[in-house]
């Protein structure tokens, strides 16, 4: 993941403190929530899938993935 002051870092935050508050989540509804464009929203969700933070749901939605050994996803995006 890149730095953490880099906008994909906040971005990809931003993300699992969205899901953390009400999960699941479409890409749409995400991208309105953070004001910004699906598309951007959908890279980075896909993003963190691949590392192991979010898992989709049925119908397309994003969730939190289980957390593996007390990791919490919200704040502790892959470095």
């Amino acid at each position: 993941m890149p730095t953490h002051d880099s906008p994909d870092h906040r971005r990809a935050t931003a993300i699992l403190e969205a899901l953390d508050r009400s999960r699941p989540a479409t890409a749409v509804e995400l991208a309105t929530a953070l004001e910004t464009h699906p598309m951007t929203v959908e890279r980075r969700c896909r993003s963190l899938q691949r590392d192991g933070y979010l898992r989709q749901c049925t119908g397309g939605a994003y969730t939190l993935a289980e957390s593996d050994g007390g990791r919490n996803t919200a704040t502790n995006p892959a470095d």
